[in-house]
């Protein structure tokens, strides 16, 4: 089918998307007028975990999509076919593989697409890899109805101009969206290689360089004071089967008394990022967090702080200009509001807060900790509300 004049100005937004993923949703929605769809979007199925996810889609019709990914992909006798059967390229509707009398039987209609008003899907299959499956998906409602052959005829025409877009947004590796997620976190992370050179790093691994006490930059490579941790980073970053479990969570010392956690998680193409966890905190910020969780007093969160970054009551005691009766008597109460029974515990509960994602998801992981022992009566409050 030849592109009429409409269409140039699809294509025109197909390519900005490919130039620029913000521009996909104005992208589909100008797609799904052309196809006579209320709404489009493009899906990716991981072909080891077979779940479809979201990439983008028309904007106002996005939480319709998601909701049918949650609770009725499974009860769509299109989906299954689509994956298994058709070809890159090819558009199709639903009338390719299932009776409009399946069809309306289906749970997926019945549940999904019939309270939404829509009819018929119109959709093809733009990249197909050994790691998954892209596809286009429109839906029309029942003002458009079934889909017929100039539909996807139409499709068909534009399938050529959004798999040069797609191919803009495909990463070699899986590497390049979770580097764009650690550029938001909060905490140090560094990808390396395995050699330990630095291939990127976010703003607060530069930070913590900066610092020089545990880990510095000689070139372009890694470098730790610690050389246990070096050794112990060295068989991690290597893959050995013979490296113990502790090899993925490093502890890394930053001086006598202080040290941080390093996490490795391996990824594509002989590439590792690490994850450092301070356990020399924000007082004001990681008190606030353990102060909200186990309703704990001012000096109770300094106290608990204290026992992670220094260890121990007497060195706690010194830190804090207390005796260690004192200090001793606040660990108790600390111990009955968390639910903790060993100084060990409490360290990993402060290293739960010092997570690198939202306020509320440190709170949220504090809470799974602290259920490996018996739960306080202000955690059982805290979980209930």
């Amino acid at each position: 089918m030849t592109l009429v004049v409409e269409d140039a100005r699809v294509v025109s937004a197909i390519k900005a998307a490919g130039a620029d993923a913000r521009c996909w949703p104005d992208a589909l929605d100008e797609i799904a007028r052309a196809l006579n769809a209320r709404f489009a979007a493009l899906l990716f199925e991981d072909r080891v975990s077979t779940l479809l996810e979201l990439k983008y889609s028309t904007r106002a019709e996005k939480a319709w999509i998601v909701e049918y990914l949650r609770n009725h992909r499974k009860l769509d006798p299109v989906k299954a076919r689509v994956l298994a059967e058709i070809g890159v390229g090819r558009a199709f509707s639903s009338e390719d593989f299932v009776t409009l009398e399946a069809l309306h039987q289906s749970g997926a209609y019945q549940r999904w697409m019939a309270p939404f008003g829509l009819v018929d899907v119109i959709g093809a299959v733009i990249h197909r890899s050994e790691t998954g499956v892209c596809l286009f998906v429109g839906l029309r409602d029942e003002s458009a109805g079934l889909a017929d052959a100039q539909a996807k005829a139409r499709l068909d025409a534009l399938l050529p101009q959004l798999a040069s877009a797609i191919a803009h947004h495909t990463p070699a590796s899986d590497t390049s969206v979770l580097v764009e997620l650690f550029e938001e976190l909060t905490s140090p992370v560094l990808v390396v290689d395995r050699k330990m050179r630095i291939v990127r790093r976010n703003r607060s691994a530069d930070d913590m360089l900066g610092e020089g006490d545990a880990l510095a930059v000689v070139g372009d490579t890694l470098m730790m004071r610690d050389p246990r941790a070096r050794e112990a980073l060295e068989r991690a970053l290597a893959g050995s089967g013979g490296a113990d479990a502790n090899a993925f969570a490093i502890m890394v010392k930053r001086g006598e008394s202080r040290c941080c956690v390093m996490h490795v998680l391996p990824m594509a193409n002989g590439l590792s990022a690490l994850f450092l966890r301070r356990l020399a905190l924000n007082a004001d910020e990681g008190g606030a967090v353990a102060a909200e969780l186990f309703g704990l007093t001012a000096r109770e969160s300094s106290v608990l702080l204290a026992i992670a970054e220094v260890g121990g009551v007497p060195a706690t005691a010194r830190a804090l200009g207390l005796s260690e009766g004192t200090v001793k008597g606040y660990l108790k109460s600390i111990f009955q509001k968390t639910g903790a029974t060993r100084q060990a515990d409490l360290v990993k509960l402060v290293l739960a807060l010092e997570t690198p994602f939202s306020r509320r998801s440190a709170i949220s992981a504090g809470l799974r900790l602290s259920r490996a022992a018996s739960p306080s009566p202000l955690e059982r409050r805290l979980s209930a509300s």
